[in-house]
């Protein structure tokens, strides 16, 4: 069945409504229900000191380093201009949410058709994380939405030399870039590398122009967080100094123990983590991440099995068994019924489509960086979810290609 532009315009605004009514009732749920931890991960402890000018702290005037810089100012800046209302973050989190699903079949339509770009967005506000992330303060549907700026806007990194629309949208792909990368310093190898591919993508004389245009707002948020770090640890701190607890424990708790009571008694047992104790974080932090390449030098094998097991995890179709806040086979069924399918589909897709990665480099760059990031350092299946709507919608184009297109030859 073929869709015209103005009957699938029609579809996509009813299922943009209709999921963000669904992502409406699960976080009305959670406030219903009590279950709204606003202090997951010091995100909110964050924006609240900065509100009441306790300064960027966990602890109102002990300025930290902790937490990149971008999802805790968003926070504040909401309880800043309305209030403290926790309720009206999720609210924003929740059009966030939206909105992703809107760019990502705004970039699907140009790529791949108005069916395939239809069914992406469908998936993508059906898909369980994506609502769940939206009641809760964790950074993952922030981080959703400005990959979403970002591979939407690297479509139009390829225009011709003279339309606009290219140098605008290298800027604001570098925009969006800066805001997902202060939002998480382990994405910005990412972020480079789709910068790297921006240059080949564009036409030959606006290369210059447009690889400037993309580095600018990257380059200036990452240098003005590390001299501010600089100035308030007094050593430099490119990201935050929370990843070399992330790395190290993920080093010496062997992978089917991370995330168990086990994983707290070998933390607790560790030498590195006792010398650590009582630090400065920065210094803290330093300790760690050289006992981690320590441990690396000594177990060079363990790591690369590590690694090739990271990489593995970080695209499981379904969790661990682990204590969840819901039944774990829910969670597994949950997983069947999405990631169980967009994940071979979404990698078979980029295969399929590999002659038109120029057109959207921002896609396969962040699934290869990020894919080797995190199998080496911590992989979590939850890392991943910002990959999930380029995934479903390459999964989405897969099967249109592979089956609807074979039933109906005259669609794309």
């Amino acid at each position: 069945m073929s869709l015209d532009a103005a009957r699938a315009r029609r579809l996509a605004g009813g299922a943009l409504a209709l999921g963000l009514l669904l992502r409406f009732a699960y976080a009305w749920r959670g406030f219903t229900s009590h279950y709204l931890p606003t202090s997951s991960d010091g995100y909110e402890t964050i924006a609240l000191s900065l509100v009441h000018g306790g300064g960027y702290a966990l602890v109102p005037g002990h300025p930290t380093s902790f937490r990149e810089p971008s999802f805790p100012f968003f926070i504040a800046a909401v309880y800043a201009l309305f209030g403290v209302r926790p309720w009206l973050v999720v609210f924003l989190q929740c059009l966030l949410s939206a909105a992703t699903g809107w760019l990502l079949w705004r970039t699907g339509r140009r790529l791949f058709g108005e069916r395939a770009a239809l069914a992406a967005l469908a998936v993508f506000l059906l898909y369980p994380q994506s609502v769940y992330y939206c009641a809760y303060f964790f950074r993952e549907t922030w981080l959703c939405f400005w990959f979403g700026v970002l591979l939407w806007s690297s479509a139009d990194w390829s225009a011709p030399a003279g339309d606009p629309a290219g140098a605008r949208a290298a800027l604001l792909g570098g925009t969006a870039a800066a805001a997902y990368g202060m939002a998480n310093s382990a994405v910005l190898p990412a972020c480079a590398l789709a910068g790297l591919l921006l240059w080949p993508s564009a036409p030959k004389g606006t290369r210059v122009r447009r690889f400037g245009l993309y580095l600018a707002p990257l380059l200036l948020a990452f240098s003005a967080w590390t001299a501010r770090n600089w100035a308030v640890q007094g050593r430099f701190v490119a990201g935050s100094t929370h990843g070399g607890e992330e790395f190290l424990q993920a080093l010496i708790v062997p992978p089917d123990e991370l995330g168990t009571p086990r994983q707290l008694e070998i933390v607790a047992a560790s030498p590195d983590f006792a010398a650590a104790r009582g630090l400065p974080e920065a210094a803290r932090n330093d300790l760690l991440m050289k006992a981690a390449f320590r441990w690396i030098g000594a177990h060079p094998g363990t790591f690369l099995s590590r690694a090739v097991a990271g990489v593995a995890k970080y695209w499981r179709p379904w969790p661990y068994r682990r204590h969840y806040q819901y039944p774990y086979a829910l969670l597994v069924a949950l997983s069947l019924l999405s990631d169980a399918w967009i994940i071979p589909l979404g990698f078979l897709g980029l295969w399929l489509f590999r002659s038109r990665w120029r057109e959207l480099p921002v896609l396969p760059a962040s699934v290869l960086a990020m894919t080797g990031v995190y199998g080496a350092v911590h992989a979590v299946i939850r890392y991943r979810l910002p990959l999930m709507g380029g995934m479903i919608l390459l999964a989405c184009a897969a099967a249109d290609r592979l089956i609807l297109s074979r039933m109906d030859p005259h669609v794309r």
